[in-house]
């Protein structure tokens, strides 16, 4: 276990997982499909609720809420497990490690989901007046940016002039928890 990472049930995570060495490929039809699959299974099997995920060439965003069965490390394993016959079929396969970020209970996933969305368009992959075909959204799950894309599903082209990286995200989370941290000492 990675220093730092911590398992708990029914706290939700921020997490990213990388092809080796970075390879493009985890968006082609059969390695995409397997992970969707995947997701969906661990989502079926009661290990995660999933929220939001995009697939992305060479990484996937994934956040959901961790459920008892599993802890955080058995789930990104077995996410790694079952779809590594998929990426072995395309000659890649997955980073040892992963990155994870546990939210705090006071913040909402807006922010992130809205970033997990975003990326494919932040990262050039396509223009404003397409979708996406490797996002997924839990029917359960409606962030509240959904309500402001139009009918089709695509963002406003205002939303990628600002450039919000997921390092942003976590240090204004992490510091909102040392902020809070530090009210409740006083």
């Amino acid at each position: 276990m990675r220093r730092g990472r911590v398992s708990i049930p029914y706290a939700r995570y921020f997490v990213t997982l990388c092809s080796t060495n970075r390879q493009s490929g985890l968006t082609t039809s059969q390695v995409g499909e397997s992970i969707l699959h995947a997701l969906r299974s661990l989502q079926l099997d009661g290990d995660i609720d999933l929220h939001c995920a995009t697939l992305m060439p060479d990484h996937v965003h994934l956040l959901f809420t961790l459920k008892e069965r599993l802890t955080l490390g058995q789930v990104v394993g077995k996410l790694k497990s079952a779809t590594q016959l998929a990426l072995k079929s395309k000659h890649l396969q997955w980073q040892n490690n992963y990155f994870d970020h546990r939210l705090r209970e006071q913040i909402p996933m807006e922010d992130f989901a809205r970033y997990i969305f975003l990326n494919p368009y932040r990262k050039g992959l396509l223009p404003c007046n397409q979708t996406w075909p490797w996002w997924t959204l839990n029917r359960n799950y409606k962030p509240e940016f959904i309500e402001l894309l139009n009918e089709a599903m695509y963002p406003p082209p205002e939303w990628l002039e600002v450039q919000q990286s997921a390092r942003d995200l976590i240090e204004s989370d992490s510091s909102t928890k040392e902020s809070d941290s530090q009210n409740k000492e006083t």
